[in-house]
């Protein structure tokens, strides 16, 4: 509540909240990489298991959902965005389902 009375009260208060918003913002993201990186080097030897399909398949699962996330703001704008965001989303779960059935078979 102090953070909504700051950015009513104080002039330029918008602008401190958008600020402290990106940087939080970038700190979600640096973590999430952070995070992908250390999975990624955990996994290596998992990954490069599965063959070059299921690979390939993983990695075009993990770009559509990058590119559905960056993408956000302007996806849900219209109805034919939102679909096409849903509809990609449910294309890479496919994949990433695909993915782990395979790995958990070996």
């Amino acid at each position: 509540m102090l953070i909504a009375l700051a950015v009513v009260a104080v002039p330029g208060g918008g602008d401190v909240a958008a600020l402290a918003g990106a940087i939080v913002s970038l700190i979600l993201f640096a973590l999430l990489a952070y995070f992908a990186g250390r999975f990624y080097r955990d996994h290596q030897l998992d990954i490069y298991g599965l063959g070059d399909v299921d690979r390939a398949i993983l990695y075009v699962a993990i770009a559509l959902v990058a590119i559905v996330l960056a993408g956000w703001g302007n996806l849900f704008d219209h109805s034919s965005g939102t679909i096409a965001a849903i509809a990609l989303l449910a294309l890479a779960a496919g994949g990433l389902a695909r993915v782990y059935r395979n790995w958990q078979r070996y």
